[in-house]
């Protein structure tokens, strides 16, 4: 059974080639399946697969898997390595219960950190493997069956591929056996990361550049007096040195003021995202230098300070700056009340620094949308003005909503420090959607008294989650048994909305609707 194995990888290598450095389509990823089970009778993409509430949290490097007749035991799954992301497809027997072997499906790593990784040598390493247990990443020896030599030169990007693998076997003995081997994260464990801290990416579409820590030295010096302002209320005066990534990448021929925003990953797995207008009124800081002395280890290479910016935009451990030329602009035509839009999801009691409370999975929000572009952002708005944006992908695999306890509504993710959420949420929103928390919008609109209620005027809950429209424009309000009222401009304009005992109903002069769902634009 072995060598029948090993004939089948020499026959994938060679049909293989240089055939798949990129699987953008799902066909193309198939047939990559089908090269490792050149037998297989029937190959199936397992639909709803990421519903698995306990596989998103202990795995969540697994974005895809396979059913091979009738077995799932080949993923697609991807882990952060040095520069960005690395897509692993993983090929596990379903008879002798092996390792058959795994493919590069997509990477980001540059050639000084990874040059070999798609290479046959260390590929090979992958195959006929024992899956009762997680692969070791180990430096020269080989001693066990599930040692696998790094690439020399390259750690990180070899342990986020190991990584990448673990997971794949950690889910498939529990989506198969119910076996619940440990948690895998789908970043490279902080300590891992401090032996390589003297340098950052910066990357935009066609190239990337690396950055010395002792280069920006060289540049010209903001040293200034600032205050970082966390969400817990949390003040530190500081004083900050260091270049602004303007004149950094001026000196490398790109105009920041050309890109729609950037986009900043911490060597934690920690992100976010600064907008054009954020980037306009500040001066960003690759802050290598706090009152008088370098930044501690775990800190490196760099911080990114913003002055004018709340803390969830300061990051530490810099390793990438991703600059984006377009971001898919908002056009929310539909505004959504969080508590009927989230009633049939099954809360999930998440522990986050000793409090565990109910909370929503993000991604099973984001499947209730008719359209969820990919190209477009994840925006948290709170009460204190913050607002905070993430990428699709990020939050669909490992964010929650916290719906109760302190500073609820709030986002919490693995990884994720106390001080850097959006605490108290008026709502969130893709680019075609927006959801309120009523109870916190009431904050930050107009408010009048209705019949010993406070009401909310709909035009300032609609502009602040971020509807827009035009004069001949029409609005539907939708209730949550899927009855509707039609509102013209001038209804819409002398509506309120009251929000009591979880539900919200719609007046104009009188209550018109009850159990409001949500409200469309036309």
């Amino acid at each position: 059974m072995k060598n029948r194995y090993i004939l089948i990888i020499i026959i994938i290598l060679v049909v293989a080639g240089t055939l798949f450095f990129t699987l953008n389509d799902s066909s193309e990823e198939k047939e990559a399946v089908k090269l490792f089970y050149p037998t297989a009778k029937k190959i199936t993409l397992i639909k709803g697969f990421s519903d698995d509430l306990y596989g998103s949290l202990y795995f969540p490097a697994v974005k895809r898997a396979y059913e091979i007749d009738g077995k799932t035991c080949a993923y697609v799954v991807s882990c952060v390595g040095y520069n960005g992301p690395i897509e692993v497809l993983a090929a596990l027997d379903q008879y002798d219960e092996l390792l058959i072997g795994i493919k590069i499906l997509n990477h980001e790593e540059s050639p000084d950190y990874a040059e070999h990784m798609e290479y046959d040598y260390f590929l090979d390493r992958f195959t006929n493997l024992p899956i009762n247990k997680y692969l070791n990443l180990v430096v020269l020896d080989k001693e066990n069956p599930e040692d696998i030599i790094q690439l020399t030169g390259a750690t990180i990007s070899s342990q986020a591929v190991v990584n990448a693998v673990n997971a794949a076997i950690g889910h498939y003995q529990y989506w198969n056996y119910n076996i619940q081997m440990a948690k895998v994260p789908d970043v490279v464990p902080q300590e891992m990361w401090q032996k390589d801290i003297n340098s950052f990416a910066i990357n935009w579409d066609g190239g990337s550049v690396r950055i010395d820590t002792d280069e920006i030295k060289k540049y010209e010096q903001l040293d200034m007096d600032v205050t970082l302002i966390n969400t817990t209320g949390t003040e530190t005066d500081m004083r900050v040195k260091g270049p602004s990534l303007r004149d950094v990448l001026e000196n490398e021929g790109i105009d920041l003021s050309r890109y729609a925003g950037i986009g900043v990953t911490g060597r934690d797995g920690y992100y976010t995202m600064i907008d054009k207008e954020k980037l306009a009124v500040n001066d960003i800081i690759l802050t290598w230098q706090i009152n008088g002395k370098d930044i501690k280890d775990e800190e490196k290479p760099v911080r990114i300070s913003v002055p004018l910016e709340l803390g969830p935009y300061w990051v530490k451990m810099v390793s990438n700056i991703d600059l984006y030329k377009e971001i898919s602009p908002k056009d929310i035509d539909k505004v959504h009340m969080f508590n009927p839009l989230t009633e049939d999801i099954e809360p999930y009691y998440y522990e986050y620094y000793g409090s565990k409370d109910s909370s929503i999975e993000v991604g099973k929000i984001l499947r209730k949308f008719d359209e969820v572009d990919e190209k477009g952002f994840f925006t948290m708005s709170a009460t204190d003005g913050l607002a905070k944006h993430e990428t699709i992908s990020l939050v669909r695999q490992r964010y929650f909503i916290k719906v109760e306890g302190d500073n609820a509504p709030m986002n919490i993710a693995p990884n994720f420090k106390l001080g850097m959420n959006v605490k108290h949420m008026t709502h969130f929103s893709t680019t075609k959607d927006a959801v309120i928390f009523p109870e916190k919008m009431i904050e930050v609109v107009r408010t009048k008294s209705i019949g010993g209620s406070e009401g909310m005027l709909l035009e300032d809950v609609l502009l602040v989650a971020g509807m827009r429209w035009d004069e001949d424009d029409k609005f539907t309000a939708v209730n949550k048994n899927d009855e509707k009222i039609e509102l013209s401009m001038d209804d819409m304009l002398k509506c309120y909305l009251i929000y009591e005992d979880g539900q919200v109903s719609l007046h104009k002069d009188k209550k018109i609707m009850t159990e409001l769902s949500r409200i469309e634009k036309k």
